[in-house]
């Protein structure tokens, strides 16, 4: 797995660990973005990420045509233990 903590997936994480902070849902197209990386391979990413058990989906409620994003427990407590350079 520590080959996830590199670009863009790390991207990725902490865009999704800065919206887990603020309690904000991001979509599929936006965490795409936050990789900056074309679409097809930011999901890609998000793939490895979910099949790794970092990374959740779940339809939007508000809008069916979106699936929303969000970190798993053990990808939140990995992404805080990398920031504060715990191992």
């Amino acid at each position: 797995m520590p080959d996830l903590f590199g670009e863009p997936a790390w991207d990725v994480l902490l865009d999704l660990y800065l919206a887990h902070l603020d309690q904000r849902a991001v979509s599929v197209s936006s965490a795409c973005i936050a990789a900056c990386v074309p679409p097809t391979t930011g999901l890609r990413y998000l793939i490895r990420l979910e099949r790794n058990g970092l990374l959740s989906r779940k339809p939007d409620p508000t809008d069916n045509r979106r699936v929303l994003v969000s970190l798993t427990a053990i990808a939140v407590e990995l992404v805080e233990r990398t920031l504060v350079g715990e191992t």
